[in-house]
């Protein structure tokens, strides 16, 4: 039986009660792991479609537009010809999927590995080994935030056009220089907070809040590793990210 056949059949025999309950994709290429995420993400109520590698899952994704699911599970280290990095940024590039949250899954926890995979379009990481209630809690929260998220707490819905860089809250764009430039929902709701109150310091406890809610499960430290990829994306325009030492972080026009 063929992987993708495989996946069908485990995707359509779940119980009766997860019939109408929200998809998960898992791409993992470690059956054992991918037996582990199925059985607790199941019981968590969702329906779960695991992938060994991304090919067959991008596969899926074309021929079935409409079976879009709630969010991805990525690992970065698989067995085909593409790996997370690229399977993520492919999932990014598609208007169906670019805003589907989206967490990967990493055997390295160093920063710089965690900075590549936010700008791919990640949503959020998890160093290996994890604990399963950590995996489910994270994803929990992207989904309260992709689905409560109203953009920042700004009260005007008009664009914000400053030092170059311009924010249109309405259609959730951003151009730096002119040039389109993407951003994950974290990435946005921050830029768009610091953008919003220009030379106000706002410390990371108040970013988490605004940004990703009062039931977050992060910490300060996520959101400096969010200002990094948000910085890089920014190129020259950077520099207007202020870092207030043992506080937080401002905008400078």
């Amino acid at each position: 039986m063929s992987n993708l056949a495989e996946n069908q059949e485990q995707f359509s025999s779940g119980a009766t009660q997860l019939q109408d309950a929200p998809f998960i994709y898992v791409l993992e290429d470690d059956l054992d792991l991918q037996a582990i995420l199925t059985h607790h993400l199941q019981k968590e109520g969702y329906r779960v479609r695991c992938y060994s590698k991304a090919e067959d899952m991008i596969r899926f994704v074309d021929a079935t537009p409409e079976l879009k699911p709630e969010a991805f599970v990525v690992d970065i280290n698989l067995a085909g010809h593409m790996n997370g990095h690229e399977a993520t940024r492919y999932l990014r590039s598609r208007k169906d999927t670019s805003k589907v949250p989206l967490i990967m899954l990493t055997a390295r926890g160093e920063t710089p590995d965690v900075v590549k995979g936010l700008n791919d379009g990640a949503d959020d990481y998890i160093a290996k080994p994890f604990k399963m209630e950590v995996l489910l809690a994270r994803l929990n929260s992207c989904l309260r935030r992709t689905k409560s998220w109203q953009g920042p707490a700004i009260s005007k819905k008009e664009k914000i056009n400053v030092s170059g860089i311009e924010i249109d809250p309405v259609y959730h764009t951003v151009r730096v220089l002119d040039k389109d430039v993407h951003l994950t929902v974290t990435e946005f709701g921050l830029l768009s907070c610091l953008m919003a109150r220009p030379n106000e310091v706002l410390s990371r406890e108040d970013l988490l809040l605004k940004i990703m809610g009062p039931n977050k499960v992060v910490t300060g430290r996520t959101i400096d590793v969010h200002i990094r990829a948000l910085r890089e994306k920014l190129s020259r325009k950077a520099k207007h990210v202020v870092t207030v030492r043992g506080v937080g972080y401002k905008f400078v026009p």
